[in-house]
């Protein structure tokens, strides 16, 4: 019964989407085995429900259960994901692909994308989908030349060579879901970048674009815990762009405390879809330090209005023994992001150290 559902679910939301898109997989159904049609050459690439898909539309973000590529030893080796039997586009033309995607912040192993009408014969479609993904989700789409119309068994894969130093514990990763392939289905633009982080005084927000194609606006809104979201600015988009764009915005009054922010992205038609949403805190009370996110994974990110002060304030993560794993120096900044990938799992200080006086915050690597 919730099969059923789900699928129904989906197939609504394909067609209020556009109408056009004809092959949705969203990996939930069937999670966490893979679903018909898609093979993993290794056991390096599994389906489970760890960092949910979330934030964009086309392909609707459906959350709980996606694919992730693991990049870990055997260094050397070719992983594939195969996508067969399950596409076909006679009687269809202008045949476009679209997924979501997220890598982690240690990820940097291109992944390729190619299609084949017969398996044997290979296209390349992008040679890495993984450049320009975040620790965010985002969605990309990529469209296919004539020849991929009218083909019984469009088959697509996946493709990487293992480049990581590392047992396959917790590796770098890319992920992709919700998988579609329809034909004349578009997004009014293809969001690259969505940031946002305290400066001292304001949050700075700023984004890009790789295309855009009848974009009329973007529509900054922001939330605190248990608010709902609401408009506090308008972005005039490009409209029609090939290359790159890139917009910014400042919130000069954000809420004390935790903010969230997303991106309302408008077309001229009225339709619009939502980027992922970012969190950025505002401390309450001068020199307070908050880190995010707790348990840290890929990142530890550490806010404080000291930090936008010119002084210089060093700062060391160190284990309970007291052993230094990372250093720096902060100043002129809100904020601070710090990649943690690298960190075993365990407990951690964070320490600011400024005019003689120490100060430690415990925080936990997951």
């Amino acid at each position: 019964m919730r099969i059923t559902i789900l699928i129904a679910l989906f197939a609504a939301l394909a067609s209020a989407l556009s109408g056009q898109i004809f092959y949705l997989q969203s990996f939930n159904s069937h999670g966490p085995a893979f679903p018909p049609g898609w093979t993993p050459s290794d056991s390096r690439v599994v389906v489970n429900n760890q960092s949910q898909s979330s934030g964009y539309n086309p392909p609707p973000a459906s959350g709980s259960y996606n694919v992730r590529m693991d990049d870990c030893n055997p260094t050397g080796e070719t992983v594939r994901v195969t996508v067969s039997g399950v596409i076909s586009t006679v009687g269809r033309t202008n045949i476009r692909v679209g997924f979501g995607r997220r890598r982690s912040n240690a990820h940097n192993t291109p992944v390729s994308l190619e299609w084949s009408s017969d398996g044997v014969n290979w296209n390349t479609i992008s040679s890495d989908v993984a450049d320009g993904a975040t620790t965010t989700w985002s969605a990309v789409s990529y469209d296919l030349p004539s020849s991929a119309e009218n083909v019984s068994n469009l088959r697509f894969r996946f493709s990487y060579v293992t480049q990581v130093n590392m047992n396959c514990t917790t590796p770098p990763n890319f992920r992709i879901d919700d998988f579609a392939v329809g034909e004349n289905f578009s997004l009014p633009l293809e969001l690259l970048q969505f940031e946002a982080r305290y400066t001292g005084k304001s949050t700075y927000l700023h984004w890009s674009t790789a295309t855009e194609y009848n974009s009329a606006y973007f529509e900054v809104e922001r939330g605190g815990p248990g608010a709902r979201f609401e408009a506090i600015g308008r972005v005039q988009a490009a409209g029609y762009a090939v290359e790159p764009n890139r917009y910014e915005f400042n919130d000069l009054s954000p809420l004390p405390g935790v903010n969230y922010y997303r991106l309302r992205m408008t077309d001229t038609d009225g339709s619009f879809s939502y980027s992922p949403i970012q969190e950025v805190y505002v401390p309450k009370v001068a020199g307070e330090v908050h880190l995010l996110p707790s348990p840290a994974r890929d990142f530890l990110r550490v806010t404080s209005s000291m930090f936008a002060e010119d002084i210089e304030i060093r700062w060391q993560i160190v284990d309970l023994f007291g052993r230094l794993w990372q250093q720096g120096s902060v100043a002129g900044s809100g904020s601070l992001e710090i990649p943690t990938y690298d960190l075993p799992a365990g407990s951690y200080l964070f320490q600011c150290i400024s005019a003689g006086k120490q100060t430690s915050y415990l925080f936990v690597k997951q």
